[in-house]
């Protein structure tokens, strides 16, 4: 028999998928390593889904999306997000995971360099494995709270440059790049001639400051921004994401997801009608409680001395154990084995952080402060 496909039996796997299924038999794990928010979908999303299935909206949906939550869409981005949108340039898909790989497949060809984020989510250079291009990593500077380093990206670019990705709200740092450097970012993607794929799907979820999209700077298309309903209304198993971007792109990503997924489900964009369309204080409230949450675990780090910086957003943080003198992934091997916490290694992220592991604070209160604490102990207890 002949091999499978030698590329991708070789492509790396997600450590924190790892970890997450390593922990799912551990008694009384708890669970600081997976973005998942542990509130309840709020009752008028699960309505409308259950509607929607009733009313038998179970068949196939236009490529890009039903029209009304297109055009929805079209109007949260201009309202909020502060640049002009119209449905023509919304797409929606399966989960922003394949917003992303459908951009990138519009955008880059076999071969062609893209800049991604060190460190930055593992599923990027997973995606540009898939799409047979060079995912080329760029340093987020820890001594400067995870900022761009753009004297360190200009020395990156080629003649093979194509794309750039960026996260803002990060993952897995949480930094919140202000109006600033995105401004900065989008001179850079000019000046070399590249496209610029953003990566927005914490959007919401801002503790201080204010989220800027890079959208605003998209003067002439070169600007594709991915956004999700997933992680801001507890959704994460609807699977729907979308892109935005100009006409001709959109095009062209809706043909691409025809061979791939076909259309999103016509129940999951039910819900996120419902979802952007109804009541936004259920949101509100979990965003309270996310920051209420950061705060519980800043104020521990402090107190055990192992305080580094202040995630702006998502719900992640970076933690070092250097000073233990331990790998990212057998330390978190170690704690889960020894300690029931369940943390992900910061290897997956990029080499630039196999000193770190991440923690998720989209956990209940009470154990996430327990596991914080226990992690800062054998963090401590191994310094010494």
């Amino acid at each position: 028999m002949k091999q499978f496909n030698r590329i991708t039996s070789a492509m790396p796997s997600s450590g924190i998928r790892k970890i997450m299924t390593l922990s799912q038999d551990v008694k009384d794990c708890i669970h600081l390593e997976v973005g998942q928010p542990d509130f309840r979908t709020p009752e008028h999303i699960l309505e409308a889904a259950a509607k929607a299935a009733m009313d038998g909206f179970t068949r196939y949906t236009p490529g890009a999306g039903i029209q009304e939550l297109r055009e929805a869409i079209a109007k949260k981005v201009t309202e909020r997000n502060g640049f002009s949108a119209e449905a023509k340039n919304v797409i929606f898909s399966p989960g922003a995971v394949c917003s992303l790989i459908t951009t990138i497949l519009a955008l880059a060809e076999p071969g062609d360099e893209v800049l991604i984020p060190d460190p930055g989510w593992p599923n990027y250079e997973m995606q540009m494995i898939c799409a047979g291009c060079k995912g080329v990593r760029y340093p987020l500077d820890p001594s400067t709270g995870f900022q761009i380093d753009f004297d360190a990206l200009e020395r990156l670019v080629t003649p093979k440059t194509k794309v750039m990705m960026v996260t803002t709200p990060g993952n897995p740092t949480g930094v919140v790049f202000p109006r600033e450097t995105l401004a900065k970012l989008t001179e850079f993607v000019r000046k070399h001639d590249i496209f610029l794929l953003s990566d927005e799907v914490y959007e919401e979820i801002i503790f201080d400051g204010v989220h800027t999209s890079t959208g605003i700077f998209n003067d002439d298309g070169r600007i594709a921004t991915v956004f999700a309903f997933s992680k801001t209304y507890a959704v994460t198993g609807l699977r729907v994401g979308y892109t935005i971007c100009e006409e001709e792109l959109a095009k062209l990503i809706t043909k691409l997801q025809e061979p791939i997924v076909s259309c999103t489900c016509g129940i999951s964009q039910k819900a996120c009608l419902a979802a952007l369309e109804g009541p936004q204080e259920p949101i509100r409230e979990i965003l309270r409680t996310y920051k209420k949450r950061r705060d519980a675990v800043i104020e521990i780090l402090r107190d055990k001395g192992l305080y580094l910086y202040t995630p702006g957003g998502a719900f992640y943080i970076l933690i070092s154990i250097a000073d233990t003198g331990m790998n990212s992934y057998d330390f978190a091997l170690k704690l889960l084995d020894e300690k029931k916490v369940a943390v992900a290694p910061g290897e997956t992220f990029g080499e630039r952080t196999d000193s770190y592991v991440r923690i998720c604070f989209a956990t209940d209160t009470d154990k996430l402060i327990e596991g914080v604490n226990i992690l800062c102990d054998r963090i401590n207890e191994m310094r010494s």
